[in-house]
């Protein structure tokens, strides 16, 4: 019943590791520190919520917190220091244990690529195939879309490793697409 290793897309990792985002959710000071400051959480919740898995997804809490540790340690340089703008991972600020993300280890000593495993467990959970399928399905077919075309989408989600041109092709080929009663209204 484990989730399979499945190689993160790059336009997930982009936002993990993207200026604007360490910078707008506070990922930038994201840190553990000496005096057991826990780390701040506001990334991994909207990676679990809104770019993966979804608000019924089926995480937890604790799920969320152990997301947050996977991303402490990464930071933005301020206008105080050359290369501002600058995403950088500062291995001092990083909790370096073993941590456990959706019944999933995340082992300790990977340092930065507890980011690149997070990410691996987010992609290859089911969830995250049914959310995306359903978020691509409510924008191109209807606001409340066949659970058919979901289904089929998600299937080609999973099938690609979270390819979204790929999935986009299997969406553009389900009858719900394709549907007279539907084309061309949401597209």
């Amino acid at each position: 019943s484990g989730v399979e290793a499945t190689v993160p897309t790059a336009e997930l990792r982009a936002s993990a590791v993207s200026p604007a985002m360490l910078w707008y959710l506070d990922g930038r000071v994201n840190r553990v520190t000496r005096s057991g400051e826990k780390p701040n959480e506001n990334y991994a919740r909207e990676l679990l919520e809104l770019h993966t898995l979804g608000v019924h997804g089926g995480y937890t809490q604790l799920d969320v917190m152990e997301v947050a540790r996977c991303l402490s340690g990464w930071t933005v340089r301020d206008r105080k220091k050359f290369f501002k703008g600058r995403v950088e991972f500062n291995a001092r600020q990083h909790d370096d244990g073993a941590k456990r993300v959706l019944g999933q280890d995340v082992p300790a000593g990977l340092g930065a690529r507890d980011l690149d495993r997070v990410l691996e467990i987010l992609m290859a959970h089911p969830g995250t195939a049914r959310h995306i399928a359903w978020k691509l399905c409510r924008r191109f077919i209807a606001d409340e879309p066949p659970e058919s075309a979901v289904r089929d989408t998600a299937a080609a989600f999973t099938a690609t490793q979270g390819d979204i041109p790929g999935t986009l092709r299997a969406l553009f080929a389900t009858p719900a697409f394709a549907d007279p009663a539907v084309r061309g209204r949401k597209f």
